[in-house]
């Protein structure tokens, strides 16, 4: 009995811990514009980030097959669509990461401070997406953009890339 615990304990202690960073930054709203805070800060490991962009393709091609004559009379209808597409893709994705228990689903979700500023701590290393969603006026906004974590020295993101 004795051996088996202290071939565990030498086995546990022998494991490398898991490597992980700080990601932080502040979402900028759109020129001359103001959110209204809370803005929603998701952060996508490898699996879901994988899993939005596919979503988000099979969104649009089935948009695209449905409403190709509407694009063609008015092409900005596509941006509407698109972002339809973006909004029901995340929605999708943080849902199915909510219902996983192996997500931590609670590390990879903050609110912004009132001024747009986030904070990721424990982040393992790896290569992720960051979406932020809000509220810009009375329009639905999203902000994105990928990073990779490779270092305990923290990381800092201006998240001014947003669709529409």
């Amino acid at each position: 009995m004795f051996k088996g615990l202290l071939i565990a304990a030498l086995l546990f202690g022998a494991q490398k811990p898991q490597e992980t960073g700080i990601v932080a930054g502040i979402v900028i709203p759109p020129a001359s514009q103001q959110f209204s805070p809370p803005v929603q800060v998701i952060l996508l490991p490898a699996q879901y980030r994988d899993l939005w962009n596919s979503e988000l393709q099979k969104r649009l091609d089935v948009y695209w097959e449905h409403y190709k004559p509407a694009f063609a009379r008015r092409k900005e209808f596509f941006f509407e669509v698109s972002n339809q597409a973006q909004k029901e893709t995340t929605n999708y994705v943080v849902t199915r990461m909510r219902r996983d228990p192996s997500s931590n689903f609670s590390n990879y979700l903050k609110d912004t401070s009132p001024d747009g500023r986030f904070e990721f701590r424990n982040v393992p290393y790896g290569e992720y997406k960051i979406l932020a969603v809000g509220t810009v006026g009375n329009q639905d906004v999203i902000w994105q953009e990928s990073l990779e974590v490779r270092s305990p020295i923290p990381q800092f993101l201006e998240l001014k890339k947003h669709i529409p």
